[in-house]
């Protein structure tokens, strides 16, 4: 029986270093621990850009070990009309409260690494691969459940806190609709949108709500003496904000918001919630930032089946 090496560099008997399982579990363990890394940012939706691997239709970002690889990757992006950004993800030092409870207190100095967390927000996005290029070498699809935790996906789906398929949709939507002009694929848009569509009508979504004073912990809360926030833009149109996913809100509550509490509602609900004046609903304002006006709800539900209904299937987090 072949004895694995255990020394760096050294391949088990029987592999040769040119052996794709060899130079993928090579590339996980690379990935696993980089310190730095960059990747291409979408200013269309404010995201990760994400793109559908042509072989196996697998849903992937990319992530190269030099700066210079992911600017020439934009350079070639940005001459099909996609707008990409190249963000570092590096290990930062942060200083932390010793005791949760006391924020004010003693610190203490942690590493955070920015890669690792990219990575784990990649399941909430409906993302199952990274193409990753190291320095001097072709590109190569991994698997994203290899470069986390073991079951860390199985645990983020059981959550019911995230709708990743609704995200993904969103995001290819988005950056499709927002290319330049001349090269949009309107056949494709139109797909996009009813893929999209289709996964909204079955959804619940998460509204943002403002407690009555002294109510901010209740775990009961009246929603006709919540208040309702609203995002004002600056041309001079408000808009209500709303959210496929608790991170999502997460992000809109972390500006600032420390009383709102979090409702999920399904989608066919939703027209019951409005803020007066707003111009339409804006889903993920801190994403892609999809507007959705009041109008337009019974119209979608109408076309895939799904009826308005006056349920009480609303709840506080």
């Amino acid at each position: 029986m072949p004895v694995e090496s255990k020394i760096p560099g050294v391949y088990p008997e029987g592999k040769k270093a040119e052996d794709p399982q060899v130079e993928d579990e090579k590339s996980v363990s690379e990935v696993r621990n980089l310190k730095e890394a960059y990747t291409l940012y979408s200013p269309l939706t404010n995201m990760p850009y994400a793109e559908c691997e042509e072989e196996n239709y697998n849903d992937q970002v990319r992530l190269y070990q030099k700066r210079e690889d992911a600017e020439t990757a934009g350079k070639e992006l940005e001459e099909k009309g996609i707008r990409v950004t190249v963000r570092e993800l590096k290990t930062v030092e942060v200083q932390v409260p010793v005791k949760p409870d006391r924020p004010g207190g003693e610190k203490k100095r942690l590493y955070l690494n920015q890669v690792r967390e990219y990575l784990s927000i990649l399941p909430i996005l409906g993302i199952n691969g990274v193409c990753y290029k190291p320095q001097g070498q072709d590109g190569r699809f991994l698997e994203l459940s290899g470069l986390l935790p073991e079951d860390f996906e199985k645990k983020m789906a059981e959550s019911g806190t995230y709708q990743p398929t609704l995200q993904l949709t969103g995001l290819y939507l988005m950056q499709e609709a927002r290319r330049k002009k001349e090269y949009v694929d309107m056949k494709n848009l139109q797909a996009l949108d009813e893929e999209f569509s289709s996964n909204l009508v079955r959804s619940r979504l998460y509204l943002a709500v403002l407690p009555p004073a002294g109510q901010e912990k209740s775990p009961k809360l009246n929603l006709k003496e919540c208040q309702l926030p609203y995002l004002k833009h600056q041309n001079g149109d408000t808009f209500f904000p709303v959210f496929t996913d608790v991170w999502e809100y997460r992000k809109y509550a972390a500006q600032g918001k420390k009383n709102l509490r979090p409702i999920q509602v399904p989608f066919r609900d939703l027209s019951r919630f409005w803020v007066k004046d707003a111009k339409a609903y804006m889903l993920n304002p801190m994403g892609f930032s999809l507007p959705i006006s009041r109008e337009m709800i019974p119209r979608i539900l109408e076309k895939f089946g799904v009826g308005e209904e006056t349920s009480e299937d609303s709840k506080a987090e």
